[in-house]
């Protein structure tokens, strides 16, 4: 049976160092685990160096998640369980201008590695689903990679349904590979 942790949020300061480079971290690990399979046929460090070059990606997160934090319904938290180091973060925005239909967004929910398996993103879910319905979210979405089966589980497990699905194809640079000639 597992051990019932109790979780401490603790909301993101982006002014704060440490939080905003445990945010930028965290989410290029994410990205990596959700990415598409030709994305991540390279070595994870490989990928974080090129996330980590290109300031653009960082400066984005940034900003969505300070935009994000304009509404105070949103959820931008880091997660501690006893002690001082955090065990993951969630990052849940709420959309929609229509009263009857507004929708939380679970963009970012990280767990650390050595905490897996222990309830905690099933926590964490269900933290973000009762802030969602007591903000008046009629929904919350919260999306994956094709390849994070874990993640997947974990989704379905809580009763989350596929309601979206998407495709990607690599186009070649045109000095890459030949156009076929139709005749």
């Amino acid at each position: 049976m597992k051990e019932k942790m109790q979780l401490y949020h603790v909301p993101i300061d982006l002014n704060r160092g440490s939080d905003k480079d445990y945010v930028l971290e965290r989410h290029c690990r994410i990205n990596y685990a959700c990415d598409s399979p030709w994305a991540t046929a390279i070595p994870y460090e490989t990928y974080r160096a090129a996330w980590f070059k290109n300031a653009g990606q960082q400066a984005a997160l940034v900003s969505a998640l300070a935009d994000s934090r304009k509404d105070p319904r949103t959820i931008a938290d880091i997660v501690y369980a006893d002690g001082d180091e955090p065990v993951g973060y969630l990052w849940a925005p709420f959309h929609g201008e229509d009263p009857a239909f507004v929708w939380a967004g679970v963009e970012d929910i990280y767990v650390e590695e050595e905490y897996r398996r222990k309830g905690i993103a099933a926590a964490l879910m269900t933290y973000a689903e009762d802030k969602a319905r007591q903000n008046g979210a009629k929904v919350i979405r919260s999306g994956t990679g094709c390849q994070n089966i874990p993640s997947q589980a974990m989704h379905q497990k809580a009763g989350y349904k596929m309601y979206r699905v998407e495709y990607e194809k690599v186009l070649a640079d045109a000095g890459q590979t030949p156009v076929k000639k139709i005749e």
